[in-house]
């Protein structure tokens, strides 16, 4: 047997002074190691002589994980307020529970396995986190470093604690002498077992614990079959029983299905190969062997023990619904999937848990469930963003409602298609269904639902820049709305009408105040998270449409984004970042358009329709202006297509003048012209000003603009009326460099291109800056700046090799000092390659760098062991 903490001293006491420090002011410990390595040995040992109250939580390998499953651990052991919260509380009642367990006396929190953490957990963990500096108490938490790479949203979670409460310990496999100091004790080959095992202490632990005279096993799964199979039959059948059920097993659950239980269990407990875990449930010593003992079972066998497992929870009546789910899964029990997938489904949605109540209802559906199914598949596909989805099961909806006849269902199904066909990007067929709503709706008395249906309709006006008619059907819907005390439709048509206002610019602040008002009424009602959601996706891309120059544009995009991503509103998740990328890439941040292009991409094909379009334009304008025509034209040519067909010119506009900007970068001025010369006469004929001044700009680069048009913003106006100069210190004071840098250019003087030349090398346009310097070439100019070197100009984030070299020593954790040793150059260099790194990435420390790299980057010699693709920021 292992000693418990051979080799831990280090280890052992940086987690004894965290819980130290956590008395008078609170940490985070993340214990990070590969399955085996011995984490939680080294937490339970620390704990169990820390003289503070502990809480445990655990999260589970279910097929669909249980909401706030392991804060339901905790809040159970916690009783009192915390229980209380996570019963029926609000999210916000749930953290002030959670802190004041923390707070007072001073306790530790334990989250084991966070690589399997639902969602919703993770969102509170996030808050938690936060707010550790500000109180006492410790959170600890385990892990695999291999499974937090892909978990973006893990990975992000835990990056954003605070640096000064966080504090990460990675156990290190044991070294050859520890491991032949202990095969020498039993008689064994210590370099063998080191050679095989990598000195996982839990593969040294099961290659010493076989057979004498037994060929050393080499996998962990030889290991585990060649130790269960000396123990009796019922011993084994516990084993299996244990190994089916995620977490630990209640005794009384082993008692309900297995013969000769208490037998077994002792002999399991004897041998080491299961223990207690508290006073009621016993667990695998270590998950890698309950893996392994699962995989071993059959087909039939493992089907057989999902069942029994499943009757005893329905019999003892307290088991979660996610639980019974996944064993009824496990167990192929159709029946069984009907009876508890549905309040799987609903417990999901009612923490937020979108994705995974999407996973239980279609789960329902597959098993039979019918209309109710169908309807949560449709509602969840919507919240998701799986736009596709929606709109299929918004149809089979339809289709039974017409069936039935009845006209009250049949308004309802094609108001709610019609929202889905516009997500999805089919506008036209929206207004078809839409209108039809109106007429079913309209020949019966008001009611809810015809409010509803002319909300929707006031939506798709709103959308087509029609403000009066979105004002004119909003506020009829709202007041119908508040006749039949409708909360949902009341902020729905608020929402219409607030963006139609802030769009229309004498009513802006009205249209502010109401969006205000439509978030808030419906984020303090429960199960409004998608209109709430929208209201504030709305009140911030509305702004940046309409009022640009409106400083509070990047404070609304980051706070419709926190609540967005909070509630697994994965569509507006996803819509955000790429509106968040058109910005940045305005303003000269190319490295920050790309991180947002690529948190945007990481939701994948799931994530279609409107939801992809802005990252799907600024993919194509950062291949543009790093030289990749070929590429851009691909891209934007895709999502012009798409966009004709919705004919809204917040589509149109951005898929337009990105074709236009292509077309200027490779000198087409035919091009220009085509990409934007349909869409200015619908621009006018909308008064959008912001949208006319964009479009005008490029047919006015392009010598193609008949007449000047009036009442555009400030730096169209100067840049049409041939004050470029004016027009790029305008943009530059707005802090829109890219746009001040392509006002210079269109200066065409010597001096003006200089200054755009300098601005495209330093955001890294490569394209842009070709073009600048054979301008700057046909003018005569001799002495044109060379600009960065090839090896910077190939990088995505215009770093050169030395910088690149920099940025993978500070992902794999190195200090100024240790890069300097490595590339034997002296710390002043380091130090300015660091700041270069930092500034050329769009990032304010080497933490945020290492996470955009992927790598464990160090800050003041702390080490952080996340890797993979950027996260979100």
């Amino acid at each position: 047997m292992v000693s418990a903490l051979l080799e831990r001293d280090a280890e052992r006491a940086a987690l004894t002074a965290a819980l130290d420090e956590a008395r008078a002011e609170g940490r985070a410990v993340l214990v990070v190691g590969e399955s085996g390595i011995g984490k939680t040995r080294l937490v339970r040992t620390v704990l169990e002589d820390a003289a503070v109250p502990v809480l445990w939580g655990a999260c589970d390998p279910l097929t669909t994980p249980r909401p706030l499953g392991p804060l339901r651990d905790i809040a159970r052991q916690a009783g009192g307020a915390l229980a209380a919260a996570i019963g029926g509380g609000s999210r916000e009642e749930l953290l002030g529970a959670l802190l004041a367990t923390l707070d007072a006396p001073p306790s530790v929190l334990v989250v084991e396995d966070v690589h399997w953490i639902d969602e919703a957990t993770l969102d509170i963990l996030a808050l938690v986190g936060r707010r550790l500096a500000g109180q006492r108490g410790a959170l600890v938490v385990t892990g695999w470093p291999e499974a937090l790479g892909p978990r973006a949203d893990v990975r992000r979670v835990l990056a954003a604690f605070p640096r000064d409460v966080l504090r990460v310990i990675e156990p290190a496999p044991l070294s050859e002498g520890a491991v032949c100091a202990l095969a020498a004790a039993r008689d064994r080959d210590g370099a063998e077992v080191y050679a095989s095992t990598g000195g996982n202490p839990f593969f040294v632990t099961e290659a010493l614990a076989a057979a004498p005279g037994e060929a050393v096993p080499t996998t962990v799964g030889a290991a585990v079959a060649a130790r269960h199979a000396a123990l009796p039959g019922c011993a084994r059948d516990v084993l299996d029983l244990v190994s089916i059920v995620p977490g630990p097993t209640a005794l009384s659950l082993l008692d309900a299905v297995a013969d000769s239980a208490v037998d077994g269990i002792d002999t399991c407990l004897q041998a080491e190969v299961l223990v207690l875990r508290g006073e009621g449930a016993v667990a695998f010593r270590h998950e890698l062997a309950c893996q392994a003992n699962a995989r071993a079972l059959g087909v039939l066998r493992r089907r057989e023990l999902e069942a029994q497992v499943l009757a005893a929870m329905e019999a003892a009546g307290d088991a979660e619904p996610a639980r019974l789910v996944h064993h009824a899964q496990g167990a192929s029990d159709a029946a069984a999937i009907r009876r508890h997938a549905p309040a799987a489904a609903r417990a999901a949605a009612a923490v937020a848990g979108h994705r995974h109540a999407l996973e239980h209802w279609e789960a329902a559906l597959d098993a039979g469930c019918g209309p109710e199914a169908l309807e949560g598949v449709a509602t969840e596909s919507y919240l998701c963003g799986h736009a596709e989805r929606a709109v299929e099961a918004r149809r089979a909806l339809l289709d039974g409602a017409e069936q039935a006849g009845d006209p009250l269902a049949l308004g309802a199904a094609l108001r709610q298609l019609s929202r889905a066909l516009w997500w999805a990007g089919h506008s036209d067929e929206a207004v078809v269904a839409a209108d039809r709503a109106i007429a079913v709706l309209g020949a019966l008395p008001p009611g809810r639902e015809l409010a509803a249906a002319l909300s929707g309709r006031s939506q798709l006006a709103m959308l087509a820049e029609d403000a009066d008619v979105a004002v004119a059907l909003g506020e009829r819907a709202a007041a119908l709305a508040r006749d039949h005390d409708d909360e949902e439709t009341l902020v729905h048509a608020l929402t219409n009408v607030g963006t139609a206002r802030l769009l229309d610019g004498p009513e802006a602040e009205r249209g502010r105040t109401l969006l205000l008002d439509a978030h808030a009424r419906a984020a303090a009602v429960g199960g409004l998270d998608d209109h709430a959601g929208r209201a504030a996706v709305n009140l911030a891309t509305a702004t940046f449409d309409a009022h640009r120059d409106d400083p509070r544009v990047g404070p609304q995009i980051e706070d419709a984004l926190t609540f967005c991503r909070a509630r697994e509103l994965d569509g507006y998740t996803r819509y955000l970042h790429g509106v968040r990328a058109g910005v940045r890439l305005s303003r000269g941040d190319l490295a920050g358009a790309q991180a947002d292009v690529d948190a945007a991409a990481a939701f994948g094909e799931r994530l279609n329709g409107v939801a992809a379009w802005p990252d799907v334009i600024a993919r194509g304008r950062l291949l543009a202006l790093r030289g990749d025509g070929a590429g851009a034209r691909r891209t934007l040519d895709a999502v012009w297509e798409r966009a004709v067909r919705t004919t809204e010119l917040q589509r149109l506009v951005p898929a337009g003048t990105a074709r236009a900007e292509l077309a200027w970068l490779q000198d087409d001025r035919d091009g220009v012209v085509a990409a934007v010369a349909d869409i200015y006469p619908d621009a006018c004929a909308r008064g959008h000003r912001w949208h006319v001044g964009e479009v005008a700009r490029w047919l006015h680069r392009a010598g193609a603009l008949d007449a000047l048009p009036a009442n555009v913003p400030a730096p169209y106006a100067l840049a049409l009326a041939g004050d470029h100069a004016g027009a790029a210190a305008t943009w530059k004071a707005l802090g829109y460099e890219l746009e001040a840098a392509y006002a210079l250019c269109d200066d065409g003087g010597t001096p003006a291109l200089l200054d755009a030349l300098a601005i495209f090398d330093r955001i890294g346009a490569a394209a842009p800056a070709q073009r600048a310097r054979r301008r700057l070439r046909a003018q005569g100019v001799r002495r044109i700046p060379r600009g960065p070197r090839a090896a910077a100009r190939a990088d995505p984030a215009g770093l050169t090799a030395r910088q690149r070299e920099v940025l993978d020593l500070i992902g794999q954790g190195a200090t100024n000092a240790e890069i300097a040793e490595r590339l034997v150059i002296s710390a002043k260099t380091v130090d300015h390659h660091v700041s270069a790194v930092l500034a050329k990435l769009g990032v304010a420390n080497r933490r945020e760098a290492a996470l955009l790299h992927g790598g464990r980057g160090a800050q003041d010699g702390e080490r952080l062991p996340m890797s993979g693709d950027p996260a979100p920021a």
